[in-house]
């Protein structure tokens, strides 16, 4: 067996500082574990009255007359949310007359398509949403709502079914780059609403400018009617004018209207 070969200070140095690059990376995980787990724990604390499904949990928010309140809402069972095939269907009934109702597909961001209403008489939109298609609408924060819409109050044992295609964007370790998404899509937004404010803007000028040429059109316009009618008046007093010089009692009075010109 060969003899153990004796480190140089150098080299014990270099080995040191290794082991101790090591250990602040193993740090560095473990600090953004942590943070990791603090972020999971805040999200858990906001919804401290939900367990972690019931995030996903539809309820429907029905107004009599004083608003929306958490006394006045009807939950769907967590079983309606079907994480396998990421479809939401229930069932619900009115306890007493409504004037307004507020679906809640859940408590986190998420995207929502073709929601199916089983009562013609209603119609969901989305609020404060992204619309994508007419039936897809992507909600970007959380407590995402559509309001109900519908002509008369609804009756108390009114029945309808809810049905639609849920994906929750959950919150947790990775939420960075939905976060990043999600700041991106709001530029994309307001870059776009300022656009459409410049061409709005753009427009009324020009309207603007479209109105101030067409007035001065028309009063070019008057003008020129004005000098095609006096042109007009003028020929008929020449043609008056030349019609008296070369009438025959024009010229049988010219002595007479010669006398008087002496005289004077």
């Amino acid at each position: 067996m060969p003899p153990a070969t004796k480190q140089t200070p150098e080299a014990r140095i270099a080995e040191l500082k290794e082991q101790l690059a090591l250990s602040d990376q193993g740090v560095s995980k473990l600090a953004q574990r942590c943070l990791a787990l603090e972020q999971q724990l805040a999200l858990l604390e906001k919804h401290e009255s939900y367990d972690n499904m019931s995030l996903f949990r539809l309820t429907l928010y029905y107004d009599c007359g004083l608003g929306f309140s958490e006394q006045d809402s009807l939950p769907a069972p967590v079983s309606a949310y079907s994480a396998a095939n990421h479809t939401v269907s229930a069932i619900f009934e009115m306890p007493r007359e409504v004037k307004a109702l507020r679906l809640d597909p859940g408590e986190l961001p998420c995207y929502v398509a073709g929601v199916t209403l089983s009562d013609e008489r209603l119609q969901a939109s989305p609020v404060n949403a992204l619309t994508l298609d007419e039936d897809k609408a992507l909600f970007l924060h959380v407590d995402p709502q559509l309001y109900v819409e519908y002509s008369a109050p609804l009756p108390a044992g009114t029945k309808f079914a809810v049905s639609y295609t849920y994906y929750p964007l959950q919150l947790g370790t990775d939420d960075t780059v939905f976060y990043a998404m999600r700041r991106g899509i709001e530029l994309s937004q307001e870059r776009a609403a300022s656009a459409a404010a410049a061409a709005d803007e753009q427009r009324a000028l020009a309207q603007n400018y479209g109105e101030q040429l067409a007035g001065q059109e028309r009063r070019a316009a008057h003008l020129e009617e004005q000098l095609a009618a006096a042109i007009s008046e003028k020929e008929h007093f020449r043609i008056s004018y030349e019609a008296v010089l070369s009438s025959s009692c024009w010229k049988l009075t010219a002595p007479i209207r010669a006398l008087f010109g002496r005289k004077k």
